[in-house]
């Protein structure tokens, strides 16, 4: 079980009795229940092993809300094929020696940039590496923001399509499962690496947009999940102010964010 009980400075979240929550270094401004804005929107640039991706930042764009009853925890367990991560954990897929998600930061309670709380990725490790050969790894970074009146408080999410990767002799390429790529990331392992779809040796034909399709494909398995168990779901679409204009590889994204409501 996953709860919302992390380490963090409470936000500074004005409610509509007009109290305020502990103030932290930098005190967000709240026009709703749901969650405070956070300090950003995107993600603290994250560097990469590969010359042909600069440093990056990366959109959050889903929340689940400050007003859902049930747990993270729950959600997860009643999502199908959505597993815990860690950023310590490799997994070997036809020689190529990976880790099964990297740690990025994220200031979503005015405190300063933080790691994920925790990762999700669809098919775990193993299963997530093998549909990376297809574009069809997605994964999620999470952050807890603590509100004032909520037992679990805000969840921001940063979820993306990936593929896996090569960077054969200075040229960034999709890896496939093909004899040929399998010997060369076996023999090249730093050459390997988890691309963001639609950005440079990525696969591009079904996730043109890694972000907004990553966090449309998590977003309906939170409402399968719901109608599943019975929970009331709810969801809408918010337009924030980023600071950053590409993702990583130059992959776009924009300023939508879904926002999700689950209760018991």
């Amino acid at each position: 079980m996953i709860s919302a009980a992390v380490a963090l400075t409470a936000a500074g979240c004005t409610e509509s009795d007009g109290t305020t929550a502990a103030t932290p270094s930098v005190t967000p401004a709240c026009a709703s229940p749901d969650y405070c804005p956070p300090a950003s929107w995107d993600t603290a640039k994250a560097s990469t092993p590969l010359a042909q991706i600069p440093p990056f930042s990366e959109p959050l764009n889903v929340v689940i809300s400050a007003r859902s009853t049930v747990s993270l925890g729950a959600i997860q367990a009643a999502m199908d094929k959505w597993d815990t991560v860690s950023t310590a954990t490799t997994v070997t897929l036809s020689g190529i020696h990976l880790k099964c998600i990297s740690s990025e930061q994220a200031d979503v309670t005015g405190g300063g940039y933080v790691p994920q709380h925790v990762a999700w990725r669809l098919g775990g490790c193993v299963d997530g590496n093998a549909r990376s050969l297809t574009g069809d790894e997605d994964h999620a970074r999470i952050w807890n923001q603590p509100f004032k009146g909520s037992k679990y408080g805000a969840w921001f999410i940063a979820v993306s399509y990936e593929t896996l990767c090569l960077d054969r002799n200075g040229k960034l390429e999709p890896a496939s499962t093909n004899s040929d790529d399998e010997t060369y990331a076996a023999l090249h392992p730093s050459d390997a690496y988890h691309c963001v779809d639609g950005g440079p040796g990525s696969i591009h034909v079904k996730h043109p947009d890694g972000y907004s399709g990553g966090a449309a494909t998590f977003v309906a398995a939170v409402a399968a999940a719901a109608k599943a168990k019975g929970w009331h779901y709810s969801q809408r679409t918010v337009t924030v102010t980023r600071t950053a204009t590409a993702g990583e590889g130059g992959v776009p994204f924009n300023g939508d964010v879904y926002v999700l409501t689950v209760t018991a």
